[in-house]
């Protein structure tokens, strides 16, 4: 996911009461996609330099920490970023595609610009007043925000008080924000971290 309004913070914190199992979420690092405004998708995009310096960058702020397991969306961006930190951590990368980007369709690959250009009021509003909206033969919001959550429940029942690692994707990392703090899932494009920001949510049962 390219379009965003990204977090100004390297990292923030969200902290639910009687919450314990503590996930690190950490958007993979710069493609090249991402710098020219163009849909990813699940499309197999690797890093640029610039993305490979920044997963070193965040491995070294867990340098020192203690972590359970280390999980990565199946995607090569994310897989790039995850064997930075599992250099630090010491940790083999297990993978789960439910962690992957929201699934684009027939934009993948296009240019944000041509996607919206056309019908930009009509294509805006529609983002903004139904999370259920998909483009052709892709996926809504709310079809990711139903897969991130189903693998963030399902490690939370099986590891609790351990520190576990996600490397994931912008618009997937946005919608688990979004249902933690109940916001709107219409809102996840605001909550899209910057490349290799790390989100840390903490989470109890």
């Amino acid at each position: 996911q390219s379009r965003t309004k990204n977090i100004k913070a390297t990292s923030f914190w969200i902290t639910i009461l009687s919450m314990t199992t503590t996930f690190h979420l950490i958007r993979h690092g710069q493609t090249d996609w991402n710098i020219q405004n163009r849909y990813q998708g699940q499309l197999d995009v690797p890093l640029n330099e610039t993305g490979i310096n920044q997963a070193r960058s965040a491995a070294k702020m867990l340098t020192g920490q203690s972590f359970k397991l280390l999980y990565s969306s199946d995607l090569t961006r994310a897989i790039q970023t995850a064997e930075e930190l599992a250099k630090v951590v010491h940790l083999p990368i297990q993978k789960d595609p439910r962690l992957r980007e929201i699934n684009q369709g027939q934009w993948q690959g296009l240019l944000i610009d041509d996607v919206f250009n056309p019908k930009k009021e009509s294509i805006s509003t529609i983002f903004e007043s139904r999370e259920s909206f998909h483009p052709p033969d892709g996926e809504s919001i709310i079809d990711v925000a139903d897969r991130v959550w189903s693998c963030l429940v399902d490690l939370a029942k099986k590891h609790t008080h351990h520190n576990i690692i996600l490397v994931s994707h912008g618009m997937a990392i946005a919608t688990a924000l979004c249902k933690f703090r109940s916001i709107p899932l219409w809102q996840a494009k605001d909550y899209i971290p910057e490349n290799c920001q790390i989100v840390q949510i903490k989470w109890k049962y």
